[in-house]
């Protein structure tokens, strides 16, 4: 299994405990949250008695309740003797069905999955039961334990780990917020499981259309180029990932996917990002709640990413940190269904000999390492001594001209690292012009971001490497870091 050791052993040492657990697993969909469970109880851990019930998507809570008590029946093979009428019946079921299946000092595995589909609006009084089903028989049992696992992440927040009226309030004993695969990690699975044969630049175009999403890297091809692939499975009108971006949305914001699609359009229409007031003003509504609510919703579901700007609690710039949210709305949601079906393939493999590709890829790079800070961190052996990274930006005045610095990090004792992000076939060649532009970005920095104490370290990180030219030995280059370097 690639990746999840972390995950794996959190498990595993929860099967380990003298008492029960209650467990919640989060993260963006398709990421492999399943099938981390499954796994785990499949092949780790045969000998626990395993339940599980997966929550359906826009069915209301009664017949759910009826596919809870079947699911039952599945796993089991018991029969209710009477008819049940709500939740808390439901719960009454299981816990005597447990009772007579269970082996002494057996682990019982009862696992909840897509939790926010049973009972959204808690409608049928599913959370109340499920909350006296675990505080009044399931903790003192001792050997079960439960997994809620889903997708809206927000949702697992608000009613279960922030909601201090909800019965689950403060009894969470684990929480796993379940990510996608960091860029080294994708690399093993294409190159492991997928059994490709592709250099690391290949690997980095890879994420920045797929990101390390598990269930789409899994639907790749090792027999076609990546650009095959992706017009397969993208750009074609039957293709698996063709409508994933619309569903995606649909499945977590429910009637609230359209605003929140409005919203990402316009953060992918700048690279350096939106500050929340711009984005309402894109908008043509003021910054209020709604908006606030709405990113942090998309930020926990992983689509997007706030940036805060050096020395400022305000601010902060939200870019798209989901590579694939970002590649679909850059290339693919412009067209028509009609239009699809007319492009003329190979579509993707022409479009990436474009000069637009080739600019919108420099920024894709630069989100992949940003997204990608920790792998960066272990290849700068600073990673202990992090405080923060986020952006700075100098608005010019008539003497100075304007000055950004898009990726920054920022240590302890006053050491700065401006890393400069560069996606190239070959090496990076720094030309004079681009040197100056470095110099003044330096200079502003100092002096309209630094008061005191200060010690800047300038870190080249591009595909393979920059060549030694006269410009790059005048600029004291701290680092020269390539993907082979991090990877």
């Amino acid at each position: 299994m690639i990746g999840r050791v972390e995950e794996l052993e959190i498990l595993s040492n929860a099967c380990e405990a003298d008492s029960s657990k209650l467990i919640t697993v989060y993260g963006r969909r398709r990421v492999g949250k399943t099938y981390l469970i499954n796994h785990m109880f499949s092949e780790h851990k045969k000998d626990c008695l395993f339940f599980r019930f997966t929550g359906s998507y826009m069915l209301d809570s009664t017949i759910q309740r009826d596919n809870f008590i079947e699911a039952i029946y599945d796993w089991f093979r018991v029969e209710p003797i009477n008819s049940i009428e709500n939740w808390m019946s439901a719960f009454n079921f299981l816990k005597r069905t447990i009772q007579k299946t269970q082996i002494e000092n057996q682990k019982v595995v009862l696992f909840l999955d897509e939790v926010p589909w049973i009972d959204k609006k808690n409608s049928g009084g599913f959370l109340g039961a499920l909350g006296h089903f675990w505080n009044d028989y399931a903790q003192n049992n001792k050997n079960i334990i439960m997994i809620l696992c889903g997708s809206n992440s927000s949702w697992i927040k608000n009613k279960i780990f922030e909601d201090s009226s909800g019965p689950l309030y403060q009894r969470v004993d684990v929480k796993i917020h379940l990510k996608p695969f960091d860029l080294k990690e994708t690399k093993e699975y294409l190159l492991v499981e997928k059994k490709f044969t592709i250099d690391d630049k290949t690997i980095a175009e890879a994420y920045m259309v797929f990101g390390g999403v598990a269930k789409y890297l899994s639907l790749l091809d090792s027999t076609k180029t990546l650009p095959q692939n992706i017009d397969e499975l993208i750009f074609n009108i039957d293709g698996h990932l063709n409508k994933e971006y619309s569903e995606i949305l649909k499945s977590l914001f429910d009637n609230k996917a359209s605003y929140y699609a409005s919203i990402i359009e316009i953060l992918s229409q700048k690279q350096s990002g939106f500050t929340q007031t711009e984005v309402a003003k894109a908008l043509g509504q003021m910054s209020g709640s709604k908006i606030k609510d709405a990113i942090e919703e998309l930020s926990e579901a992983g689509f997007i990413q706030g940036l805060s700007k050096l020395g400022s609690k305000i601010n902060a710039k939200y870019i798209i940190s989901d590579p694939f949210v970002l590649f679909y709305n850059k290339w693919v949601s412009k067209f028509s269904k009609n239009e699809l079906i007319s492009l003329q393939k190979p579509y993707f493999n022409t479009l990436m000999s474009a000069q637009s590709y080739t600019i919108w890829s420099v920024f894709a790079f630069e989100i992949l390492c940003i997204v990608n800070i920790d792998l960066y961190l272990k290849t700068r052996m600073t990673k202990g001594f992090a405080k923060s990274y986020g952006y700075w930006q100098f608005s010019g005045n008539e003497e100075e001209k304007s000055a950004q610095i898009d990726f920054i990090v920022e240590y302890e004792n006053s050491v700065y690292d401006i890393v400069e992000c560069k996606f190239y076939n070959k090496e990076f060649v720094i030309s004079k012009e681009y040197k100056e532009n470095l110099l003044h970005k330096m200079e502003m920095f100092k002096k309209h971001a630094l008061r005191e104490k200060y010690d800047i370290k300038l870190v080249m990180l591009t595909a393979y490497g920059c060549e030694k030219n006269s410009h790059y030995n005048t600029l004291n280059i701290t680092q020269n870091i390539s993907l082979r370097d991090m990877l």
